[in-house]
């Protein structure tokens, strides 16, 4: 049908000569039987020239105007577009219909349906070609490659058995057998090729490589750990090697010799470094294989930190690594190192600089830090909001902080996280005894963000300090509990409503609840529990929970008042 189409622009009487893009340049057209074959040579031209597809397509195509059986042209507009098998099989088969016996078309036409995904198809080329040119190993490996993506590794391996008569030992065939006999667990006969790989060519390592992986499956390690170690003898750098070995190590579960054989594939130039990241993702993910060999996780990826001193995504898991061990100060410098990046700001390690700062508890170094970071980010609400926490929770300086929040309000863009500012704005007013200021906070604060289960908490613990607007209170308590349930702060809040609203018996259910969801270690929790167990008149136990809150670093004097209410020492 495609040559018909191209044909059919030829008339009765003298043809038309279609205009060649090369008439100026090239030698003169001439009309005659020999048409066919100049558009043609001139294509081929036009290819080694470096021309575009484009100009080779139409001069072949040129070509078939001329003589539709010029079998060559097809062929070579097949290899045009050899990346578009839809597209290049039609040609090639056209070729292949006008010389059957050429072995070049049908190779090529082998391959297209192979990228075409036509396996069926392609089985019944490679057979034919087989009849053709039975001397040739590439057609009995593509082919036995065929019967397996087929299911028939039995087909393969009998025909990779009758090339083995033919041809002898081959590297490239034998190597497949042995994998099919592999795949179908017949370990006795892919042992037998093996060994007869390593008799023809005893010095290349994947022969061994193999031999180790065959009697891996056949359950016999030592065996195989000699077969690796012949492999690495006769070439320490293999890659293909350190990979198998690493894989054997790690699916018989000698640990430390999988971490040994990883630690020379992360130093290996030939690994890719994503890959190398990928890799220590995966075996830090599990929490008890990290703790268990922290040690030798630690020098791997210490090695790759040496190896790789700029590339800040390795910092970052070195840097991870050190501080799971408890050395922060070192993560800290790694940070440090990173904070301008190829002369460019880098906003990661500000973030983890200033975390560990904030950490350590050191405000100058966090005010430092914050202050530069502003230099290189001027319009960044967190580090503003960072600012301000410096200055409200290590400095007391309230004032100073709001300015900082406002800032941060400034710039802020999102709904929620202006939430999140106005109830800083909100929590910090109440830190300078403002409390009509913080509520008008918090009020904007829900405006912005319904959802906002920190500032429901607030303002209801605020509310309740206060005695004031108890039922509002209560209210903003059970929405934050709603929102977030199961918080032990939150149901804490709300016992405490409850507790100014003289509702005890809840009270004490909700604390209860607080109590055992935190573990029993927040001291205010405590002291808030003792506080309702005496209004109900259970000195003892209030008396016990208040010893336990000063126990945790309570406020002392707060403690004495309250055991001298009940007379207590």
């Amino acid at each position: 049908m495609i040559a018909g189409l191209l044909v059919s622009c030829s008339f009765s009487g003298r043809k038309s000569v279609p205009q060649s893009p090369l008439k100026s340049a090239g030698p003169r057209f001439q009309e005659g039987p020999n048409a066919s074959l100049f558009f043609y040579t001139e294509g081929i031209k036009s290819g080694l020239m470096g021309a575009d597809t484009a100009l080779s397509a139409s001069l072949f195509r040129q070509a078939l105007t001329f003589d539709s059986t010029h079998a060559p042209s097809w062929y070579e507009l097949a290899l045009l577009y050899r990346n578009q098998p839809d597209k290049a099989i039609p040609y090639c088969r056209k070729a292949c219909q006008l010389d059957s016996t050429n072995v070049w078309y049908g190779s090529l036409l082998g391959q297209l349906m192979i990228g075409a995904k036509e396996y069926d198809a392609a089985l019944k080329v490679y057979n034919a070609l087989l009849k053709l040119s039975s001397d040739n190993p590439e057609v009995y490996f593509r082919l036995a490659a065929l019967y397996e993506m087929q299911g028939q590794p039995f087909q393969a391996i009998a025909l990779l058995d009758s090339a083995e008569t033919r041809f002898g030992i081959q590297e490239q065939l034998s190597g497949m057998k042995r994998q099919l006999l592999m795949n179908v667990k017949l370990y006795d006969k892919a042992l037998k090729e093996t060994n007869s790989l390593i008799a023809n060519f005893p010095y290349d390592e994947t022969n061994y490589v193999a031999l180790a992986e065959i009697y891996a499956n056949m359950g016999k390690d030592s065996l195989a750990r000699d077969a690796y170690r012949t492999a690495l003898e006769l070439n320490p750098n293999s890659i293909p090697t350190l990979i198998s070995m690493n894989e054997y190590y790690k699916h018989t579960g000698d640990n430390l010799a999988f971490l040994s054989s990883a630690k020379k594939l992360m130093l290996s130039d030939e690994i890719p470094l994503e890959t190398k990241i990928r890799f220590y993702k995966e075996i830090t993910q599990s929490r008890d294989f990290y703790r268990d060999f922290f040690f030798p996780i630690s020098d791997l990826i210490g090695s790759l930190a040496i190896k790789y001193p700029d590339e800040y995504r390795i910092t970052e898991l070195y840097a991870s690594n050190l501080i799971a061990g408890g050395n922060l100060e070192e993560a800290l410098k790694l940070y440090k190192n990173h904070l301008l990046s190829k002369g460019e700001p880098n906003r990661d390690a500000f973030n983890e600089v200033l975390n560990i700062e904030a950490y350590l508890q050191r405000p100058d170094s966090l005010a430092k830090y914050s202050a530069l970071a502003l230099n290189y980010y001027p319009s960044d609400p967190q580090l503003y909001i960072r600012k301000g926490s410096v200055l409200a929770f290590f400095m007391k300086d309230y004032p100073a902080a709001e300015t900082e929040y406002l800032h941060a309000l400034k710039y802020a863009q999102e709904d929620t996280l202006r939430s999140s500012i106005y109830g800083m704005l909100g929590d910090n007013r109440q830190n300078m005894g403002d409390s009509r200021s913080s509520f008008k906070y918090y009020q904007k604060a829900l405006r912005c963000d319904t959802t906002n289960a920190v500032v429901y908490n607030n303002y209801a613990y605020y509310l309740s300090v206060l005695g004031q607007q108890l039922d509002l209170a209560e209210e903003m308590a059970a929405k934050a509990n709603r929102l977030e349930p199961g918080n032990a702060t939150y149901l804490d809040t709300q016992a405490w409503v409850y507790f100014k609203q003289g509702r005890y018996i809840e009270a004490k259910n909700l604390m209860q609840q607080a109590m055992g969801l935190d573990g029993n270690s927040s001291a205010e929790l405590m002291v808030h529990y003792g506080d309702i167990l005496h209004a109900l008149d259970d000195q003892f136990m209030a008396t016990f929970y208040w010893k336990k809150a000063l126990d945790k670093g309570y406020d002392a004097k707060e403690i004495e008042k309250r055991l001298k209410s009940v007379g207590q020492p």
